[in-house]
C-alpha cells in the first residue's frame, strides 16, 4: 500500500495574449504527425459511482458524464502540468492583434467514424453551443467571440468582440471538444453516443451495468493510449466500490468517504491517490424565493455556518476553505478570512433574520441526493448549525437523476452540490454569477457586479485582472448567493498493477491513455 500527495496551487494568471506570436509545443513528448498509435494492451476495469447524465459535450453539466468525454473527445488546446496552454487537435496559433487568433488543425486527425476532422467541424462545434436553440448551459463562455471563419480545410480564425484573456483557458476545457458537424446534424445531438478523435472511443453501452471503451487505432499521438480497453462498471454503493478495489475486482476507483479511503490505503496490494481539486462545495440558494430574495436573509445563514466545524465533521479536515474562487487556482483566490459574512457569528445571524422580518420558525429545504453521501452529510451538519440561530431545516434527498432536473428547472429554495471552478477565474465566476450566466442557478443578479465580470474577461493586463477578481470575490460574499464551504478533495484507489495515473486539479483524466495494468 502506497499513498501519493498531490497538491497544486500555482496557475496561469492568464491565457490570452496578443501580438504576432506563434505558438508551438515546447518539449511535450506528444506526437506531431497522425501516426497511428500502438496497438494497446490490457484492460483496466474502474468502478464508476454513477452512470454518466447524458453524453453531449455542449449539453452535459455532470462530472459523471464529463469524466468519459474527457479521453473520448480532443480539444483545440490542453494545459500542460504547469497549466500552459499547449496544441491539441490545433498544433500551433497565432494572435496577429487582441481579438484575432488563428489555429492550424493537426493534419491527418480522424473521428472514430473514419470521417476527417476539418475546420468545418471547429466551426460547427463553437456555433452550435453559442445558438439558442441548442441551450448549452456553457454558452456564457463563448459570447466574446463574434464570428469563427473557415480559412481552408485545416485553418480556422476566431474573431472575438473584444479581448477575451480566458480564451485559450476556455478552449482547453472539457466541454469545448471538438464533435463531428454530420453525426450532430443527422442525429440531432450526441446524448446517446460519443464520436470523438480522443484516445478511446466508445464500444458498448449496458444501462446501469457498465460502458466498455475500446483504444482509438488511429489515434494522432504516437504510442498512446497503451490500454487496449477500459470498462466501467457502474458501482453507485461506495461499499460496494472498495469491496471490488480490495479483491480485485476493479483496478481502479474514486472513493469519498474518508473512512474508505484509510482502508483502502491500509489494503494489500492497493495505493491511493489523493489531491485537491479545483471544485468546491457549497449550499446553493434560489435568490428568487422569499425570504431568499433578501440579501439580509442570506447574509444570516452565511454567518449562522461554522464552515470549519463542518470540514471537519464531514472530511475530517481535509480540504482547503474556500470562497467562490478555490485556493487551488492559487493568489486568484481570496483569503476566505478576509470575506464578508463569512462566519460563524450566530447572534449577528440572529439579528439580521430580526432586521429581515423572519424570526424564529423559518424553516428551510435543502434539496440532495444521497447518491453523494457528503451532500447528506453536509446538509446533516448545515441542519445542526442553523436550528442554533432558529431556522429549522428539512433535507429533501432524491435520486440523482431528479436532483439534476430540478436543478436545471431551479425548482429548489436550497441544494449541496459541488461546482467546478475551471482552470481560470472567469470560467469560476462568470457563468455562475452573471445576470443570466448559463449555469448561474441561484437566479442571482447584480448589474454592478455584472459590470465587473465583464470588464475581467476583456482584460488582458494579469495585475489588473486579479485586482477585478478580488472585488467580485468580495460582493460575491457579501450578496451571497451561495454559501462557499471548502474544496473538494478527490482520492482514487488502485491496484498496485496499475501504473501511470496520475490526475491534476485541472485535468483528472488526462493520464488515462498513459495507463497499464500489468498482467
Amino acid at each position: 500500500m502506497d499513498r501519493f500527495q498531490i497538491d497544486r496551487r500555482s496557475l496561469l494568471r492568464t491565457l490570452g495574449g496578443a501580438g504576432a506570436v506563434t505558438i508551438v509545443r515546447p518539449g511535450l513528448s506528444l506526437a506531431q504527425d497522425a501516426s497511428p498509435a500502438a496497438a494497446g494492451t490490457g484492460s483496466l476495469t474502474i468502478g464508476k459511482a454513477l452512470e454518466p447524465v447524458g453524453l453531449d459535450p455542449a449539453l452535459v453539466t455532470a462530472a459523471a458524464s464529463f469524466e468519459l468525454i474527457a479521453v473520448v473527445y480532443d480539444g483545440l488546446v490542453r494545459l500542460d502540468e504547469a497549466y500552459q496552454p499547449q496544441p491539441g487537435l490545433a498544433e500551433s496559433w497565432e494572435t496577429p492583434d487582441d481579438t484575432t487568433f488563428v489555429f492550424h488543425l493537426r493534419p491527418g486527425v480522424t473521428f472514430h467514424n473514419g470521417q476527417p476532422l476539418t475546420a468545418d467541424d471547429v466551426k460547427f462545434s463553437f456555433e452550435r453551443i453559442v445558438n439558442p436553440d441548442t441551450a448549452s448551459p456553457w454558452a456564457s463562455q463563448f459570447e466574446p467571440i463574434q464570428a469563427i471563419e473557415v480559412v481552408d480545410p485545416q485553418t480556422v480564425r476566431f474573431v472575438l468582440k473584444q479581448p477575451y484573456g480566458p480564451l485559450l483557458a476556455t478552449l482547453a476545457a472539457t466541454y469545448a471538444v471538438i464533435v463531428p458537424q454530420a453525426e450532430v446534424t443527422a442525429r440531432g445531438d450526441l446524448q446517446q453516443t460519443m464520436i470523438g478523435t480522443g484516445p478511446f472511443m466508445l464500444k458498448e453501452m449496458q444501462a446501469d451495468t457498465q460502458i466498455t471503451l475500446a483504444a482509438n487505432p488511429t489515434y494522432w499521438e504516437a504510442g498512446m493510449p497503451k490500454l487496449a480497453e477500459v470498462i466501467y462498471r457502474i458501482l453507485p454503493d461506495e461499499a460496494a466500490r472498495l469491496a471490488a478495489i480490495r479483491t480485485g475486482e476493479v483496478g481502479l476507483t474514486p472513493l469519498t468517504d474518508t473512512t474508505s479511503v484509510g482502508l483502502a490505503d491500509e489494503s494489500d496490494g492497493v495505493s491511493v491517490v489523493t489531491f485537491e481539486t479545483t471544485d468546491y462545495y457549497l449550499l446553493g440558494i434560489n435568490c428568487q424565493k422569499a425570504p431568499y430574495d433578501n440579501p439580509q436573509v442570506r447574509r444570516a445563514l452565511s454567518l449562522a455556518v461554522d464552515r470549519q466545524a463542518l470540514l471537519d465533521a464531514v472530511f475530517f479536515g481535509q480540504g482547503s476553505l474556500t470562497g467562490s474562487v478555490v485556493p487551488t487556482l492559487g493568489d486568484w483566490g481570496a483569503d476566505p478570512a478576509t470575506l464578508p459574512y463569512f462566519g460563524p457569528d450566530p447572534e449577528q445571524a440572529k439579528a439580521l433574520l430580526a432586521e429581515a422580518g423572519v424570526g424564529a420558525g423559518m424553516t428551510m429545504t435543502i434539496l440532495t441526493s444521497p447518491l453523494y453521501p457528503e451532500f447528506n452529510n453536509i446538509a446533516l451538519v448545515l441542519q445542526q448549525q442553523l436550528e442554533a440561530v432558529g431556522i429549522a431545516v428539512q433535507l429533501d434527498q432524491v435520486e440523482f437523476g431528479t436532483f439534476v432536473e430540478r436543478w436545471r428547472a431551479r425548482d429548489f429554495e436550497t441544494f449541496v452540490s459541488f461546482n467546478g471552478s475551471g482552470n481560470d477565474p472567469d470560467r469560476a465566476l462568470y457563468p455562475v454569477f452573471h445576470t443570466g450566466g448559463s449555469v448561474n442557478a441561484f437566479q442571482f443578479s447584480e448589474p454592478e457586479l455584472d459590470t465587473l465580470l465583464e470588464e475581467g474577461r476583456t482584460t488582458l493586463d494579469a495585475a489588473r485582472r486579479h485586482e477585478i477578481y478580488q472585488e467580485v470575490q468580495q460582493r460575491v460574499a457579501d450578496a451571497a448567493p451561495a454559501l462557499f464551504f471548502a474544496t473538494r478533495v478527490a482520492s482514487f484507489a488502485h491496484r498496485e498493477t496499475v501504473a501511470g495515473f496520475a490526475p491534476t486539479a485541472v485535468n483528472v483524466w488526462e493520464t488515462l491513455k498513459q495507463t497499464t495494468v500489468e498482467e
